[in-house]
């Protein structure tokens, strides 16, 4: 292998490098908006994540503790360092049924992510969730 190779194949991680940070960053703002915007008395925010081999799936849901509801939903999806958040109606209601209504399947484990925390951060405060 000459050097061109190794030059080459080292400037595709940072490049890579570069794309996934600068996703990271577009989370971070998201998440600190949204958290912002909804900063209230009586929602959580919880986030979930669905992994898989070539796409994943990021849910943000704000869930309403006194009516058991999500009151938003944003959700990034796909495989590539390009996809951003996007609001998601379909996702909004009661947290029962709430995977039914994620869509995909790597949704839909992003979506178990987030009503498992939400379930720990209301352990004790609100009648538990049954979360298949």
């Amino acid at each position: 292998m000459n050097w061109q190779a190794v030059a080459l194949l080292f400037g595709g991680f940072i490049v890579a490098g570069l794309f996934s940070w600068l996703q990271h960053l577009a989370y971070q703002r998201t998440v600190n908006r949204v958290a912002s915007e909804e900063n209230r008395s009586g929602v959580v925010l919880v986030t979930g994540r669905g992994k898989g081999k070539l796409r994943g799936a990021v849910v943000l849901l704000v869930i309403d503790r006194r009516s058991r509801a999500v009151t938003r939903a944003l959700a990034m999806r796909g495989a590539s360092v390009f996809a951003r958040f996007r609001e998601q109606p379909e996702l909004l209601g009661p947290v029962d049924g709430l995977r039914e209504r994620a869509g995909s399947r790597m949704a839909g484990k992003a979506v178990d992510d987030a009503l498992q925390r939400y379930q720990r951060l209301t352990a004790g405060t609100a009648p538990t969730l049954s979360v298949p």
